[in-house]
């Protein structure tokens, strides 16, 4: 019975995976065919989106998909801090080396996405992989994709490590996850970013108590991330 269990989840598995290759064909191609001249910045990848895409629907798979396939992980500084001061500065390094940590993919996507007409933002908090805590920080994204909200990683989404070496590996079960499935496995720092009208604390979080709703009040994130757009960057941090 129970090997009939794992069969079935693996079948599920692949099987989504092949949907969403499918799904995305066309899309993945043209991003493929983007002249590497408009490639060195967020505006000209961006003009490139919007020059074959209409859909923000469409418009947010070509953001990931050119994410995911260009940028490699910096596995030899996952550890070395981080000097710049400003976002743009760590963007047009990415760029320029094409690799980078979660924060360098959270921050291209964002800053793309932005620029494409679609609202994202930049999440930080912690994740948990196979049931252990990772003590390491983590950032991944927010998008509002068709007026609904959606949280995609990828860093996660672009490949793994495998003995001190990046594997590049695109899975698509890190691109417009919905809320309740990310937090399982991805913690923010500021609740709100659970995407979630009853969100758990971190005690739940380590326990992996998902469903105790029962005697939560509810919380509007919705109205919570519009005045978290109007906030200064300070404010924000406060509020978090």
């Amino acid at each position: 019975m129970k090997r009939g269990i794992i069969f079935l989840c693996l079948f599920i598995y692949f099987f989504l995976i092949v949907k969403a290759q499918n799904e995305y064909a066309d899309i993945d191609d043209k991003m493929k065919n983007i002249p590497q001249s408009s490639t060195k910045t967020t505006a000209g990848i961006a003009d490139y989106i919007n020059s074959n895409f209409s859909t923000q629907s469409d418009k947010s798979r070509a953001v990931y998909i050119w994410v995911t396939e260009n940028i490699r992980y910096d596995i030899e500084n996952m550890f070395k801090p981080v000097y710049y001061k400003y976002k743009q500065e760590l963007i047009d390094k990415v760029l320029k080396t094409r690799k980078g940590i979660c924060m360098h993919y959270a921050l291209l996507f964002s800053s793309i996405a932005n620029q494409v007409g679609i609202k994202s933002y930049v999440i930080e908090g912690y994740t948990k992989q196979n049931g252990k805590i990772d003590k390491i920080p983590h950032s991944w994204s927010a998008a509002q994709i068709d007026s609904t909200w959606y949280l995609l990683d990828p860093t996660w989404g672009s490949g793994y490590a495998q003995n001190q070496k990046f594997v590049r590996k695109v899975n698509n079960l890190f691109y417009k996850v919905e809320p309740e499935i990310l937090i399982k496995s991805h913690m923010p720092f500021d609740p709100m970013w659970q995407l979630s009208n009853y969100p758990i604390n971190n005690q739940e979080f380590y326990d992996s108590k998902f469903n105790n709703q029962k005697d939560k009040a509810f919380f509007n994130f919705q109205d919570s991330i519009k005045v978290y757009a109007q906030q200064s960057e300070i404010e924000r941090l406060e509020s978090s």
